[in-house]
């Protein structure tokens, strides 16, 4: 069965992280990918919830602040996988795109749209209130297509 998608790009914003226990039994996780990333919770699963926040949070001001945001690296053995939000993962597309364009790519991009830059701009903003359709939009005009989704994978 063909899908069409065979020669298609993935970029799966699933960051590994790892677990550790401190001496009062709470856990705590660190991130080697984004290592500003701490959070901890009383157990494993509370610290993995928390983990998926933070990362949101990290990203976000990583964004804001006109930083990099790594891709995933490999998960390695004893790692548990994270995802931030996916309205935050189609930004950081969003923003790459941008970076790669160079000078003008905002005034494109709300061209391609039929918008205002205010529009695009709002995107882009780590905090910018945008519907997920005008996400979906957005990167539909510039060759991406959002693909969330919900995977469970047994570790």
């Amino acid at each position: 069965m063909e899908s069409g998608m065979d020669n298609a790009e993935f970029t799966v914003f699933a960051y590994p992280v790892r677990l550790h226990k401190d001496e009062d039994g709470r856990s705590w996780v660190e991130c080697r990918d984004l290592p500003e990333l701490a959070t901890d919770g009383a157990d494993e699963g509370e610290a993995l919830a928390e983990a998926s926040d933070a990362l949101d949070l990290v990203i976000r001001d990583r964004l804001r602040r006109g930083e990099a945001v790594p891709d995933p690296s490999p998960r390695q053995p004893g790692e548990n996988l994270v995802c931030p939000d996916h309205v935050t993962a189609y930004r950081v597309v969003l923003a790459r795109w941008v970076a790669a364009t160079g000078r003008g790519a905002q005034s494109q991009l709300a061209r391609r749209l039929g918008k205002g830059e205010t529009h695009v701009r709002r995107l882009l903003a780590p905090n910018g209130g945008a519907s997920v359709k005008s996400f979906v939009e957005a990167l539909s005009a510039i060759g991406y297509a959002a693909a969330p989704s919900l995977a469970v994978m047994r570790i």
